[in-house]
């Protein structure tokens, strides 16, 4: 059989072959689509179920607190427990089972974003349920608007403020007959959830054995392909032109720049013998050109090195000064040409040498490290915080021009350095503090010499004041 009949055999089988996984793919992904709907309807079923369970339950307690304390919040909430389970006033977006406790609690919920008002039963009808299920849910419904009726009647004879409705109120959010309302009302949900469980998770099931069999499908047809392929690769391995196309491929990727190809034919032909020959004076040359990319790359790291020593703290990895005196330079430049200004705060720590003398150097340098953290995390990406040396940091603030913007930094460093630090040797908390002095270019200064004693001055009348006053631990 001609080379070419056999490749046009070879490649309508691969092409029905191809068509076999594709389709099986598309299959299982179907399968895979169904099971994710499955078990979103199963979360989703509980979760309203839950939500009905937990309105019923929020109502109760609201209205039981405001019987007891007729404290007029509680009232409120009452009001709005039943406003949003009937879709009349939006849910907070984080609204959960722990939200009124929260809120009676005092706490600030993080997310107050409102969500679109819905009522819950309108929620649950188009969550897919069966009509059955629904039924359960309607008869829930029902029972609990009988329950919050006789929990709103309660509150209005609360409200009235004579003490005998009050003690009538009470005993009716708390006798046999209210207990036994609720108890039917919350049985259709736990049926509910028993049906909606069941017929959910068979579903689920068939979802998941029809992606189990899709995959074996998917995987027989990608070994029939893979089977097919190797025999058409060892048929057409016998002829010449498998050699002739590996070397000629080999040429064309060296010519390209990809030196780890290689030839790796097999056999005591010439063709074998020259696939050696190329294969070996391949190694070589890659051998070389790999340790001279490591002598390189060894030689580019060590300068990186030297340069990053040379600019920055070997201990906190900040800018070093002379770093801080180019980027001040610079910034200073650009809010001249700008006609912008820049901020320059001066900081000195308080209470660092007792820290060394007590707890030790590497307490110290623990110390220094987590300052230049927190100087860093409370400034922009913009802006420069450099140790100057000891216990001394320099930050530097472009395109800020009024004290007003640079106290409100400097409260904020300030804040997040007095928060104590943890030292890991002597396990123990140590506080600190700061002294932080100002200066602004140009308004206070035209220059950076001046500009750096300006703020240098201001730290030490900073530090004055904050001894005067017992502020800050004696150095």
């Amino acid at each position: 059989m001609q080379i070419r009949t056999k490749l046009t055999l070879n490649l309508l089988v691969q092409v029905l072959l191809v068509a076999l996984v594709v389709a099986a793919l598309l299959h299982l992904a179907q399968t895979y689509k169904t099971l994710e709907e499955a078990q979103w309807r199963h979360f989703e079923g509980h979760k309203l179920a839950s939500e009905l369970h937990q309105s019923v339950n929020e109502a109760t307690q609201m209205a039981r607190l405001y019987v007891v304390g007729r404290r007029p919040e509680h009232a409120r909430f009452f009001r709005e427990i039943e406003r949003m389970r009937d879709g009349e006033q939006p849910r907070p977006a984080d609204y959960d089972a722990l939200h009124w406790d929260l809120v009676l609690g005092g706490r600030e919920l993080a997310d107050v974003r409102p969500v679109p008002a819905q009522a819950l039963m309108d929620r649950i009808r188009t969550a897919g349920f069966s009509e059955a299920e629904l039924a359960l849910l309607d008869e829930a419904r029902r029972r609990a608007a009988e329950l919050l009726q006789v929990e709103v009647h309660a509150v209005a004879l609360a409200s009235s403020g004579v003490e005998a409705q009050r003690a009538s109120a009470l005993d009716m959010l708390h006798n046999t007959t209210y207990l036994q309302m609720r108890a039917a009302t919350l049985e259709p949900v736990r049926q509910f959830m028993r049906e909606a469980g069941q017929r959910l998770t068979a579903e689920r099931e068939r979802a998941a054995n029809a992606a189990r069999d899709a995959s074996w499908l998917a995987a027989g047809a990608l070994f029939l392909l893979a089977l097919h392929a190797l025999f058409s690769t060892f048929n057409l391995d016998r002829s010449v032109r498998v050699p002739m196309a590996v070397l000629r491929e080999w040429a064309q990727t060296v010519r390209a720049g990809r030196l780890d190809r290689r030839t790796r034919l097999e056999g005591r032909s010439e063709f074998g013998e020259l696939s050696s020959v190329i294969d070996q004076m391949a190694d070589s040359v890659e051998r070389n050109l790999g340790e001279l990319r490591e002598e390189v790359l060894r030689r580019t790291r060590a300068e990186e090195v030297v340069r990053h020593l040379a600019n920055h703290d070997a201990l906190t990895g900040l800018p070093s000064l002379r770093l801080l005196h180019d980027r001040l330079e610079r910034a200073m430049a650009r809010a001249q040409r700008e006609g912008q200004g820049v901020a320059v705060l001066f900081v000195d720590l308080n209470g660092f040498k007792p820290i060394n003398d007590r707890w030790g150097h590497e307490s110290g340098d623990a110390v220094l490290k987590a300052v230049a953290q927190r100087l860093q995390g409370g400034v922009r990406d913009a802006d420069t915080v450099g140790r100057i040396g000891g216990d001394e940091f320099l930050v530097v603030l472009p395109d800020v021009a009024t004290l007003e913007t640079a106290t409100q930094v400097r409260d904020k460093l300030d804040a997040a350095l007095r928060e104590p630090v943890y030292l890991p040797g002597p396990q123990t908390l140590v506080g600190l503090s700061a002294a932080i002095g100002i200066a602004l270019f140009p308004a206070m200064a035209s220059d950076m010499t001046t500009l750096l004693r300006l703020a240098d001055e201001d730290m030490y009348r900073i530090k004055a004041i904050q001894k005067a006053s017992g502020s800050a631990p004696q150095r």
